[in-house]
């Protein structure tokens, strides 16, 4: 059967107030219990020992006006006086009266000590105090003794009377605990039910839910905790739509760049079958759907490398190597390229400058990052530079191009994010993937890259890579 925590929570306040109210009125009760008896022994004992006084003052002589005197202030306490000599003999008593002394307390009250213990007085069916008192003489010897008794009800009176204010006090407890135990209750759900609800909008898909609690508890610490955690998927989920959009258009522009080449490879080769195209020109045909195949190769197997990388199935084979061969291999690559544009490639490190790192993948690292430079600068410059610093070997790719926008510099490492859409039919960078790749292969070797641009003043890549270590 399911309680609802509300139920567990109230009658748990409740049980608690209960039982410590039914503990309080036991203890308070055996307390006054004790209380009361002792007072009374005490007071008996009091007068006990001022007769005695008296009675060794006449040489024990018994004056019964002195026992009627005080007699008559015991009778307000319902007390009784009996007094016996040092054979147990009755001196003076009330008719009626009786009582029965053991040896224990005879020895005791021979030694001159005073004795009281409760009496069972079957007669009357009531418990009775009593105080024995011993007289003795001048010269010290044991004369016999004073028994005052009194029954208890005083206590009994009392005993009932605490019980029945605890009865009270437990009854307005109880009615308060109701209201307070409800309140509190009520209070501790109503916190519980709000992050129940908010749980609910996230998993319908609602991440705007923000639950802003002040408390200074552990609910309260959930909820902080309950506010990061959908902040957190508000931001996984916003990324999700971002790369799911950017799938869509990568897909679109990869689409339009594999029907291009394939369109003129199939045109073409449809032309040279039916010899509309004439021989003499048949040469340069052919080297056009080379062309275009090896750009359909390029573009396969730059998104099976981007995947490999991603799922780190590349292994990374470090040696050392000089940073201006590196440098000097992708200016040869690529100068082809910038002469198309106008651009110009310089290489500015020193011949000492070394670099341990894996070198097919800085070569595939800082291709990526100059053909990027050089499809946006016409008539330009790019410039590679190269320094060490205490900590890192510093690569700089430089050019002079149109910049990139502030909004775009972070944006441009992803995967399918292109700054420029309308040069998806350059001949570099088509594919929009390839700093993707950069980025990825500089974590592999434990370094950074980052961007500074401004749009119209040219971009500035900076790599920064581990010195070795001997």
């Amino acid at each position: 059967m399911k309680i609802k925590y509300f139920t567990q929570l109230f009658l748990t306040n409740l049980f608690i107030v209960l039982a410590t109210s039914a503990t309080i009125a036991i203890l308070m009760t055996h307390f006054l219990s004790n209380y009361v008896y002792e007072g009374k022994v005490d007071e008996l004992k009091r007068f006990g020992s001022a007769m005695a006084k008296e009675f060794k003052k006449t040489d024990n002589t018994i004056s019964i006006e002195t026992v009627e005197k005080y007699q008559t202030l015991l009778n307000a306490k319902d007390a009784t006086i009996i007094l016996f000599d040092s054979e147990k003999r009755f001196r003076y008593a009330q008719p009626g009266v009786s009582f029965q002394i053991d040896s224990q307390e005879w020895e005791n009250l021979k030694n001159g000590n005073q004795v009281s213990v409760p009496f069972e007085d079957t007669r009357f069916n009531r418990t009775v105090s009593f105080v024995l008192t011993p007289i003795t003489n001048n010269n010290g010897t044991f004369a016999g003794g004073i028994l005052l008794m009194s029954p208890v009800s005083e206590t009994q009176k009392a005993i009932a009377l605490l019980r029945n204010n605890v009865i009270i006090a437990s009854g307005a407890s109880l009615l308060i605990a109701l209201v307070l135990s409800y309140m509190f209750s009520r209070f501790q759900v109503n916190r519980i039910t709000k992050l129940q609800r908010a749980t609910q909008s996230i998993t319908s898909g609602d991440f705007d839910v923000q639950l802003n609690s002040k408390d200074r508890d552990e609910i309260g610490d959930l909820a902080n905790d309950f506010d990061k955690m959908a902040s957190s998927l508000k931001q996984s989920n916003e990324e999700v739509a971002l790369q799911e959009r950017r799938r869509r258009q990568f897909t679109v522009d990869v689409s339009h760049e594999l029907r291009t080449p394939l369109t003129t490879i199939s045109g073409v080769s449809d032309a040279l079958a039916t010899n509309v195209i004439p021989l003499e020109d048949a040469e340069e045909s052919i080297r056009l759907i080379q062309t275009e195949s090896k750009r359909l190769i390029r573009l396969v197997n730059e998104n099976i490398d981007y995947e490999r990388i991603r799922t780190n199935q590349v292994t990374l084979k470090k040696e050392t190597f000089q940073l201006q061969e590196l440098f000097e291999i992708v200016k040869d690559s690529l100068a082809f390229a910038a002469d198309k544009k106008g651009d110009q490639i310089t290489v500015d490190v020193s011949e000492k400058i070394m670099l341990h790192a894996d070198y097919d993948r800085m070569t595939q690292v800082l291709i990526n990052i100059v053909k990027n430079s050089i499809q946006f600068t016409d008539n330009g410059t790019v410039a590679l530079r190269g320094y060490n610093t205490s900590h890192h070997t510093v690569i700089e790719v430089e050019d002079t191009g149109i910049g990139i926008k502030q909004e775009d510099i972070e944006e441009i490492w992803e995967r399918f994010y292109k700054a420029d859409i309308s040069r998806t039919n350059t001949k570099y960078g088509e594919s929009g993937i390839g700093l993707s790749i950069v980025k990825q292969l500089i974590a592999f070797h434990d370094g950074t890259v980052e961007v500074k641009s401004e749009e119209g003043s040219g971009t500035c890549f900076i790599i920064k890579l581990p010195l070795l270590t001997v």
